[in-house]
């Protein structure tokens, strides 16, 4: 370890406090061996059994590669797999620490884990910013400016007038957003002409994705239903203007790769009676239909059905729920709907 890196096995124990707080797994972390090469030690108590794993520190990783040099170099001993501990891992990353085989933790309490049998994959908790300012500068109305944007880039282009109409806030509202991205160096002034663009427009689509769950999305709950019917949503007739499918059902009729056993709907108002009637929806607090209230205003989008909500928003939907099918399912929605 560098001798800038010497606190680092502090962030050891607070992502370890994170991912038990997150999972209701116990873990502590130790010292590691000495001679491991390790930077720490972790041991997972599962039911009565216990997982000691070789703990390695790196303070940033943002890149697929980066977890690629990770695994190349860090070789593991006696075939472990090997465990990483950084601040932060996006639902991307996490996607990548799973299939290269790299388990993975956060202080966000984020974690891609196998433990003998059990495979435990915790994805889309917000990163913990450094500041209060930075915080505060994300707030319901300006996830819905970002998502508004994120949705349609022409909107860079456009009045700030054009922006909150779409995205259903006040004029104001737009100006602080914009302002906050700036500063952020989300987007910029395009150089030599009017108008502006995204910085980096795969970072934002992770922060976007990691703060709609906590901040925005369960401010948008309508109701709750159960129904038996498996195929429902095939079959009731499409109301783009009024209610569009989101999460599961919206991924399935775009990637044709899963089958719905949650359904996520938005709606511009109310709860339709025809698909209640259509789908024999009953009311149930915990049940597995869900309608929540359209955030922004949805337009028609070239290569996406009319009858899905954007895909920024399914693929927060799917990343949100934690299902293992469903952020398999959310790389392939994010390698053919949002590409960078």
């Amino acid at each position: 370890m560098s001798s800038a890196d010497r606190d680092l096995p502090s962030l050891v124990q607070a992502a370890a406090t994170a991912f038990g707080q997150a999972t209701g797994i116990p873990v502590q972390a130790r010292k590691a061996p000495a001679g491991s090469g390790a930077d720490a030690s972790l041991e997972f108590h599962v039911g009565a059994r216990r997982f000691k794993r070789p703990a390695h520190v790196k303070q940033t990783i943002d890149r697929y590669g980066t977890v690629a040099a990770f695994r190349a170099h860090a070789a593991p001993r006696n075939d472990e797999r090997l465990l990483l501990v950084t601040s932060y891992l996006s639902p991307n990353m996490i996607n990548a620490c799973r299939e290269m085989q790299v388990d993975a933790l956060d202080l966000a309490g984020n974690a891609s884990l196998m433990l003998g049998d059990n495979i435990i994959l915790v994805s889309g908790r917000p990163r913990l910013d450094s500041t209060p300012a930075q915080r505060s500068s994300w707030t319901r109305s300006t996830l819905r400016v970002a998502l508004a944007l994120l949705t349609d880039p022409s909107l860079l282009l456009k009045t700030y007038r054009d922006i909150a109409q779409v995205a259903g806030v006040s004029h104001g509202t737009v100006q602080n957003a914009i302002r906050a991205m700036r500063e952020r160096r989300d987007i910029i002034e395009r150089h030599g002409e009017p108008g502006l663009q995204f910085t980096d427009k795969d970072r934002m689509i992770d922060e976007w994705t990691t703060l709609y769950p906590s901040l925005l999305r369960s401010s948008l709950e309508l109701r709750r239903f159960r129904t038996d019917m498996t195929d429902w949503w095939r079959y009731v007739p499409e109301m783009p203007d009024r209610c569009r499918f989101g999460g599961e059902p919206a991924a399935a009729i775009v990637t044709e790769y899963l089958k719905p056993a949650f359904f996520t709907i938005y709606c511009m108002d109310e709860v339709p009676r025809e698909w209640i009637a259509k789908a024999q929806l009953r009311p149930d607090s915990s049940g597995n239909v869900e309608f929540l209230k359209s955030p922004i205003t949805f337009a028609a989008l070239r290569d996406c059905p009319p009858n899905v909500v954007p895909p920024l928003l399914v693929y927060a939907d799917l990343v949100a729920s934690g299902d293992s099918r469903n952020l398999e399912t959310s790389r392939l929605l994010r390698e053919q709907y949002l590409p960078a």
